[in-house]
């Protein structure tokens, strides 16, 4: 058995996951977040740009993942516009907690994500 009863528990815990998703998903929590102006012009820009209208043609998985990062980025700047406040060389705005998320999200699934950031000399 092993690994396949692994297998079973994740994908109970899966399903579960969504039922939990599902009652959160009416709270919009947000949270006081601050980055550095570059980055923060960086994402309002990604907020303001315009795209090419017209439907999507189908798209590769990794495709579909790029554009979901790019419009989580783009959200961002929404919220830096909306609520951002220059601090110094940083910006301290609002953002919903599900937006946090899924940058963290795209950072990990891209391997750019440092949990432990190597120690400084």
């Amino acid at each position: 058995m092993g690994m396949e009863k692994n297998y079973e528990d994740w994908a109970a815990d899966s399903e579960k996951l969504h039922e939990l998703a599902q009652e959160l998903l009416p709270q919009t929590p947000t949270v006081e977040l601050r980055i550095s102006r570059s980055l923060a012009d960086v994402a309002v820009a990604a907020w303001q740009r315009e795209e090419e209208p017209g439907e999507l043609p189908p798209e590769t998985d990794e495709q579909t993942a790029v554009r979901g990062d790019a419009a989580t980025l783009a959200l961002i700047g929404q919220s830096i516009e909306e609520s951002g406040i220059e601090d110094g060389d940083d910006v301290i705005f609002k953002l919903d907690a599900w937006v946090l998320g899924n940058a963290l999200e795209a950072a990990d699934r891209a391997g750019r994500l440092q949990v432990f950031p190597p120690p400084a000399n």
